[in-house]
């Protein structure tokens, strides 16, 4: 992901702090305001204008739509919002930018020309980690700094379209997402695909123990997690040959949204090494395999180049909004990124989305952005710096802080180097994108049933729906039968057993039950699998139309008595 510059040991280092340290995003809220008290700049040629319409009469029931059209250069474009922003009647939330950078013209033809559409800014890149740096990055940051201080105060996102159409469609998909009464079971998934890790066996396997119990303690007990990891030793990875086909499979169920750890490209994600093959994870041309009719995740690629939308070729990010059953938006960085960096805005982020409930996409991520930019301000930036609110940040925070120093190179700034993420990475999508919560629906059960027992579970749900309740093992554990593969050799048996190990190991549901009830009170027994120990969780939801309730408990399974 990205280099140390002196020896490879301080490379490895450096990297294995992606699996350690970055955790994953979710976004969730509901969002509805009874009148106008925001506006909203939108960026848009002249020509497109019809294409705006349909969005802009959704939206100005809760915003003051102010359009602008864009000029070439970005500094200026920058001046125009800002007076428009001055001048607006409610305070300006967000910023949306209607059209890619560029488009290339006649690309047949030897005099192809690349034309400016909306321009971002071109800046240098201000930490320098050997060679794989790159001299400058792209960002739209700047759009939404209103005192010149690069601690952005509005939301920016970018619909990377290059035509009318394309705009048309995803700010289509944007109103169909938030208006879907689908509330099943998809809004209650997350996937998370992790590349390569390739640091040996036993660590390798202990960053995915790491890395699995951060994701227990910082998603909430709700969500069935779907993870596919591209090491041949890891229960999560499926027959090699089928990595790419297995992952999309499971994204094209539905899901709030899907995050990609590890190693990227400006059209691609990582390559997976077996044996002497090279197996891509997935390329700008698998796209296509993405077909998901009900709820299109929020994407999340934490790695390099994934969202270089400046490049004269499609990057990986526009090409996932560029398909119609792709991601509804993307998270991704323009340039090469770095596991720390990346590790402080996603526990903003999450802290954010889980804790804080900020009800839209660009509100959570201006959030994370403020936080970690303002959070680093009159701080000596070669200490470990203390541990700061709440949840999983205030948990993991000094270890990070105190191992991202160590493994650092000399003379590294901790500091620059979140604030380098403030700048580099973007939001593809809607800024005001709302995220539905779902109703909080408290249960009560044992915390300490035992093996082999029924475990009563009461509670009460406000309307009439599907109940479904689970008995369910924590996130940071495998269900038995898993079958370990220390040694491939490609035979078709050991191909068959990883994709079986694949498609159990995030299948983590012991009992359940499931029916109709109506609004009130409800008593519910299951029963407890005699061979169960352990730290497992009960889940319950209640799904009706235009409706869905959940809650959960956390209980600790013993042997009987």
């Amino acid at each position: 992901m990205n280099s140390t510059g002196n020896n490879g040991q301080e490379l490895i280092l450096k990297n294995c702090l992606v699996w350690i340290l970055v955790v994953v995003l979710s976004c969730f809220g509901h969002y509805a305001m009874s009148e106008v008290t925001s506006s909203v700049i939108v960026v848009c040629p002249k020509a497109w204008g019809d294409s705006l319409d349909e969005w802009v009469n959704y939206r100005s029931q809760d915003y003051q739509i102010i359009q602008v059209e864009p000029v070439t250069s970005p500094l200026n474009l920058r001046r125009i919002i800002l007076k428009a922003a001055g001048q607006a009647k409610f305070p300006v939330a967000a910023v949306l930018l209607c059209g890619d950078v560029g488009a290339v013209e006649n690309l047949s033809s030897e005099k192809a020309k690349f034309t400016t559409i909306i321009p971002t800014f071109e800046i240098e890149t201000k930490v320098k980690l050997g060679t794989f740096t790159t001299p400058t990055l792209a960002t739209d940051l700047y759009y939404g700094d209103l005192d010149n201080d690069e601690c952005p105060e509005l939301a920016v996102g970018r619909l990377p379209a290059k035509n009318a159409d394309d705009l048309s469609r995803m700010l289509r998909r944007s109103i169909d997402y938030e208006q879907s009464q689908s509330f099943g079971p998809w809004r209650d998934r997350i996937h998370a695909t992790a590349g390569v890790g390739g640091f040996g066996v036993l660590a390798d396997t202990a960053i995915e123990s790491v890395a699995r119990r951060l994701l227990s303690e910082g998603i909430p007990d709700r969500f069935q997690l779907n993870m596919t990891y591209a090491s041949l030793t890891s229960p999560y990875c499926p027959d090699p040959f089928s990595l790419t086909r297995s992952f999309i499979g499971k994204i094209n169920e539905g899901g709030l949204f899907w995050v990609y750890i590890g190693h990227g490209g400006v059209d691609r994600l990582d390559d997976f090494i077996v044996g002497r093959e090279s197996i891509p994870i997935c390329l700008t041309e698998h796209v296509s395999q993405f077909d998901i009719q009900d709820g299109p995740p929020i994407a999340v690629m934490l790695a390099c180049f994934t969202g270089a939308f400046d490049a004269r070729v499609d990057c990986f990010a526009e090409a996932l909004l560029a398909i119609k059953g792709g991601p509804i938006a993307v998270i991704a960085g323009s340039r090469v990124t770095m596991p720390y960096g990346l590790s402080q805005l996603s526990t903003e982020m999450m802290d954010g989305c889980f804790r804080d409930q900020i009800p839209t996409l660009g509100g959570i991520m201006l959030n994370a952005k403020r936080n970690i930019w303002k959070r680093s301000e009159s701080v000596d930036s070669n200490q470990p710096q203390a541990s700061v609110g709440g949840g999983l940040r205030a948990r993991q925070q000094s270890m990070i802080e105190q191992m991202a120093a160590a493994l650092s190179p000399e003379g590294h700034d901790l500091t620059e180097e979140r604030r380098e993420h403030v700048r580099l990475m973007n939001l593809l999508g809607d800024p005001l994108l709302r995220i539905k919560h779902p109703v909080s629906m408290p249960i009560q059960c044992e915390v300490e049933p035992q093996a082999g027992k029924p475990l009563r579970v009461t509670g009460s749900s406000l309307r009439p729906g599907k109940l479904k309740i689970e008995l369910t093992l924590s996130r940071d554990r495998l269900p038995d039968g898993i079958r370990s593969v220390n040694d491939f050799q490609g035979t078709e048996d050991q191909r068959k057993s990883m994709q079986d190990n694949h498609s159990r190991a995030s299948d983590l549901v012991l009992s359940k039950f499931e029916q109709e009830i109506a609004p009130g009170e409800f008593t519910v027994e299951l029963q407890v699998p005699s061979d169960c120990r352990g730290r497992c969780v009960v889940r319950a939801f209640v799904y009706s139309n235009n409706h869905w309730a959940s809650g959960s408990q956390r209980v600790n399974v013993h042997r009987t008595k």
